[in-house]
């Protein structure tokens, strides 16, 4: 997974007001891990550690004897209770029970009971201590997990986040991110595809190469579920800023 957070940092400083940028957090938000990046007054951008030191945590959540665990504990938990440990969520997420994702899900992990909700059509996982869970609910643990690393590493409170989703992503799984953050009293910032901010964070420090002629690139992210292609381009253009023409990238 890229650590990609310095964009999302340079994305909601530039763009939002300076009190909501105070203490924030930017989520990378991938299929098998996810990495916390945190930005407060005197620190510009740095990654956060979790707890066991690492820049990186599994997307793996398991709950057992009413104890709920995440990253490599998690993981551990799943070879002797598999069916106690929920991974790749956010692969499922926003999905129907019919999806062939969902079914290749069910193939791979054939232990977890997985039914919709005939309201909703939320997926929901049962739990055989616990009861049920939406596909949302553990999401909204895993989002809650990176606030506390963001959080515990900040040494306060973090208001705000930008999330990536994959640029593949669907409305409705949209939504469903935005739902799960909703559950946790996340204040969203922005939905950012994660290859728009490798994007920009490739021609913000690589301005002073560009010019009037479009140059293109091609930017590849190979990720533990998917691999994805993106064609950008930069060029500088005139623009009206503040009442007076100014070449911007």
């Amino acid at each position: 997974m890229k650590s990609i957070y310095l964009i999302f940092i340079l994305y909601f400083v530039c763009h939002l007001k300076l009190s909501d940028c105070l203490s924030t957090m930017a989520i990378d938000l991938g299929s098998e891990f996810m990495k916390v990046a945190i930005v407060k007054p005197g620190v510009p951008m740095e990654i956060a550690m979790d707890k066991e030191s690492q820049r990186k945590t599994q997307t793996v959540v398991s709950i057992r004897d009413g104890e709920r665990l995440f990253g490599n504990p998690a993981l551990a938990t799943s070879v002797k209770f598999p069916h106690k440990a929920f991974q790749y969520i956010p692969t499922i997420v926003g999905k129907k029970l019919s999806h062939p994702i969902v079914k290749l899900y069910q193939e791979r992990f054939p232990f977890h009971k997985l039914k919709e909700d005939e309201e909703t059509g939320q997926l929901i996982f049962t739990h055989d201590e616990a009861g049920d869970f939406s596909a949302e609910e553990i999401l909204a643990m895993l989002l809650e997990n990176a606030r506390e690393t963001a959080e515990t590493f900040a040494g306060q409170e973090m208001k705000g986040a930008v999330i990536t989703v994959p640029p593949f992503f669907s409305q409705a799984e949209r939504r469903a991110v935005m739902r799960a953050a909703n559950m946790i009293g996340l204040n969203v910032l922005q939905l950012m595809n994660d290859n728009t901010a490798v994007a920009l964070n490739y021609g913000i420090f690589r301005r002073k190469y560009f010019n009037a002629t479009a140059q293109y690139y091609v930017l590849y992210d190979m990720g533990s579920t998917s691999c994805i292609a993106t064609v950008v381009s930069y060029q500088v253009v005139k623009s009206n800023e503040a009442g007076f023409m100014e070449d911007v990238p």
